[in-house]
């Protein structure tokens, strides 16, 4: 473990050439010979009580860096370092079972179905109060009041009518509402977010997020942030970090990317965005064909196939790194 460096210099994650690959094919005693590349080589930072938004189509492998991030899932190899309460860099790798344990403590993940997350049996209640439970965090009257405070302020009130509901009694939005005072009861000091408000009404939508981001000015929390929502990654990210097909192509700070995107993949996903006013005219732009498949893709660049900008140099190369451009942005391009 390192040493204790001087405040501000460990980020609070950092993640450092992250792989995760899936295996096709393949039986008993025969190794399989091809691999879903769902993660390839992922390298970004995430400062103390910053926000870093992950963006991209669907299959692009958000959720899965997620996921190892809050060490949910292993990474194939790369490292994945976290700030502790003392200060310094630790390997996510190096905990073992009661470390792992703690770090549950301090990092929750809030998943994008309701559905699919809440336990059927258990109460809004007893899912809420879960981690505290796991943690050994107070007296059943002081969880209780815990609880009722974080329904509250999540919106699920009158607190008295939920507290015994079981999800089948619950909206979509209310379910989605429980998994994020789930998330937030510990105070986590990382929060990561898979679409937290893609379920939820519009109405109360702005609410969640401004209580996402009030927790995190109060707590001084960091937030890995996965949307596809470009006007909620605007809202909720210092910075972005635009992914295709396992690739981060472009990362930056939100305003400079959503002003002049440099990328192909990025000033085509923003074109995309549709504008709130019948009279204005905005031009997309397209790209060719559709996602290709992440079962051993070539070497070059994954965006080639699509991209209206490709050259023979983007066929005949390697999938080029990310690279410094002016004001710290960072793009993956040859031609840009």
């Amino acid at each position: 473990m390192n040493a204790i460096p001087e405040p501000g210099q460990v980020p609070a994650v950092k993640a450092e050439h992250l792989r995760k690959l899936y295996p096709v094919g393949g039986a008993f005693l025969r190794a399989p010979r091809s691999f879903i590349h769902a993660v390839d080589d992922v390298s970004f930072t995430v400062e103390d009580g910053k926000s870093l938004g992950l963006v991209g189509e669907s299959g692009c492998g958000k959720t899965t860096t997620a996921k190892m991030v809050v060490k949910l899932i292993e990474p194939t190899s790369g490292e994945i370092q976290v700030r502790d309460s003392g200060g310094r860099a630790v390997s996510l790798s190096d905990l073992d079972g009661r470390a792992t344990k703690r770090f549950r403590r301090s990092a929750q993940m809030i998943y994008q179905d309701p559905y699919e997350s809440l336990n059927p049996r258990r109460t809004v209640l007893d899912t809420i109060a879960e981690p505290l439970v796991v943690q050994g965090m107070g007296t059943f009257a002081e969880r209780e009041e815990r609880v009722m405070s974080m329904m509250a302020q999540v919106g699920l009130t009158p607190v008295r009518n939920y507290l015994l509901r079981f999800p089948h009694e619950l909206s979509g939005g209310q379910r989605q509402r429980v998994a994020i005072a789930r998330a937030l009861i510990l105070a986590p000091k990382i929060v990561v977010a898979d679409e937290p408000t893609s379920m939820l009404d519009v109405s109360v939508r702005s609410n969640i997020i401004q209580l996402m981001l009030d927790m995190r000015d109060r707590l001084g929390a960091t937030y890995l942030y996965i949307t596809h929502d470009v006007a909620v990654a605007r809202y909720m990210c210092d910075q972005i970090a635009v992914m295709y097909l396992g690739k981060i192509v472009e990362m930056g700070s939100t305003e400079e990317i959503l002003r002049d995107p440099v990328h192909p993949y990025t000033q085509a996903l923003i074109s995309a965005v549709p504008v709130p006013d019948p009279e204005q005219r905005k031009s997309s732009i397209a790209v060719k064909g559709g996602v290709a498949r992440p079962i051993d893709p070539l070497p070059r660049c994954r965006f080639y196939d699509r991209c209206p900008a490709a050259t023979s140099v983007c066929e005949e190369s390697d999938h080029p790194s990310l690279s410094a451009r002016n004001g710290g942005r960072m793009v993956a391009c040859y031609n840009r």
